[in-house]
C-alpha cells in the first residue's frame, strides 16, 4: 500500500504525543513516572519475564548482542529494581535482577507480574549441586523445586513417632522427613537440638478459594517450557574461563532432577549428603523456589535454568564458586539465549 503525506503526518503526530506524555510523566515522582511508562510498554506486550539473582549472573546476558534494548525505554526503575526492557531473538522480554535469597526473589517476581504483562517467567543463574552424578559447569533444568527453609524444630526427647506441635490442626506435618542433628555429632553424644522436620509451603493460588490454604512441597515447572528446553540437550557449553581455568570434564545439559532453595549457602558435606540421599534433591540455591511459589500462586508458567558453580561442600579445598562462578554464569546465559531461539 502506498503511504501518502497523511500517513507520515499522523505518524509524526503520534510521536509528538508520545514525547509530550513522557515529558509530563517525568514531572512526576520517579516511581510514578516509571509506573506510567510500564503501562505504555504493556500495550506493546506481552513479555517473557526473566529473573536473575546477582550482577555477575545478569551481566553475560545483557552484554551479549542477543539482548536488544527497547529503542525508547531500555529500562525502568520501579520499587527499588531495574527492569531491562527489550527483545531476545525477537521475543519481547523484561529482565530484572532480584538480589540474594528468598525474600528478594519473591518480592521481585511479584513486582514483575504486577507491573508488566508477563505470560511466563524464567529464572536463571548458578547453583550448587548435591548430586555425585553432576559436575561443575553442567547446566540443569529441574522438573521440581522445593523450599527447604520452612521447618518445625522438634523439642528434645521427642522422636519420629511423636506428633509435632500444631500438627493436629494441619499447620505442620511429618510427611516429608526430618534431619536428626544428633546423627552428625562428633564424637557421639547427647544433642539437645533434636530433629528438624521439613514442611510444605502454605499457598493461596488464584485457582483456589480465597482464605482456604493449600500445601505444596515440590513445585513442578511448566511442562511445555520443560519440553521445549529438552531440545537443547546437546547444547555445547563453555568449558574454560580462560586458558588457565578449565573444567576437568566437558559440561553437559541435564534434565529431570529436584532442586531446592532456602536462605542458606550450603558448603557442608554432611548436609549435602542428607539433601541428596534423604530428600532426593540434586540442586541447591537461594532464590528459585521463591519465584516458583509466586508464579504458582499467580498461575503463571515458570521454569528455571541453573548452571553448577560448586559441589555444596562436596569438593576438596575451598568452595569452587570463587573459581568457576563466572563460567557457570556464562553457561546459564548461553542456555537462556539458546532457549529463546526455540520460542
Amino acid at each position: 500500500m502506498k503511504k501518502g503525506p497523511s500517513y507520515f503526518t499522523n505518524l509524526h503526530l503520534l510521536n509528538l504525543i508520545l514525547t509530550i506524555k513522557i515529558w509530563l510523566a517525568e514531572a512526576l515522582p520517579s516511581n510514578k513516572t516509571a509506573f506510567i511508562l510500564s503501562q505504555r510498554l504493556n500495550r506493546e506486550g506481552p513479555y517473557v519475564g526473566l529473573v536473575v539473582p546477582n550482577p555477575f549472573e545478569i551481566a553475560p546476558l545483557l552484554s551479549k548482542t542477543v539482548f536488544k534494548p527497547h529503542p525508547y525505554v531500555p529500562w525502568l526503575d520501579l520499587a527499588g529494581r531495574r527492569f531491562h526492557v527489550g527483545t531476545i531473538e525477537g521475543q519481547k522480554v523484561v529482565v530484572v535482577m532480584c538480589g540474594l535469597a528468598m525474600l528478594n526473589s519473591g518480592i521481585t517476581t511479584q513486582e514483575l507480574l504486577d507491573f508488566f504483562d508477563v505470560t511466563q517467567v524464567i529464572l536463571f543463574g548458578i547453583a550448587g549441586t548435591t548430586d555425585p552424578n553432576l559436575n561443575i559447569g553442567d547446566t540443569t533444568v529441574a522438573k521440581y523445586w522445593a523450599h527447604t527453609g520452612l521447618w518445625n524444630w522438634q523439642r528434645y526427647g521427642q522422636g519420629p513417632n511423636d506428633p509435632l506441635s500444631l500438627e493436629s490442626s494441619g499447620d505442620y506435618t511429618r510427611k516429608f522427613g526430618y534431619l536428626n542433628i544428633g546423627t552428625y555429632d562428633v564424637p557421639k553424644g547427647t544433642n539437645l537440638l533434636n530433629n528438624v522436620w521439613y514442611q510444605p509451603e502454605e499457598v493461596y493460588p488464584v485457582t483456589g478459594v480465597p482464605e482456604v490454604r493449600q500445601h505444596v512441597f515440590f513445585l513442578p515447572v511448566d511442562e511445555k517450557l520443560y519440553e521445549t528446553a529438552k531440545k537443547l540437550v546437546d547444547l555445547e557449553l563453555v568449558s574454560c574461563v580462560n586458558t588457565t581455568r578449565c573444567l576437568n570434564s566437558k559440561p553437559k545439559v541435564v534434565f529431570g532432577m529436584n532442586g531446592a532453595s532456602a536462605n542458606v549457602f550450603i558448603d557442608n558435606l554432611a548436609y549435602r549428603q542428607f539433601l541428596y540421599y534423604d530428600l532426593n534433591i540434586s540442586l541447591v540455591d537461594m532464590e528459585t523456589a521463591a519465584a516458583a511459589l509466586v508464579c504458582y500462586e499467580a498461575n503463571i508458567p515458570f521454569i528455571a535454568f541453573r548452571s553448577l558453580s560448586d559441589l555444596a561442600g562436596g569438593g576438596t579445598g575451598a568452595n569452587q564458586i570463587s573459581i568457576f562462578g563466572d563460567l557457570a554464569a556464562e553457561n546459564a546465559a548461553l542456555f537462556v539465549s539458546s532457549f529463546f531461539k526455540l520460542l
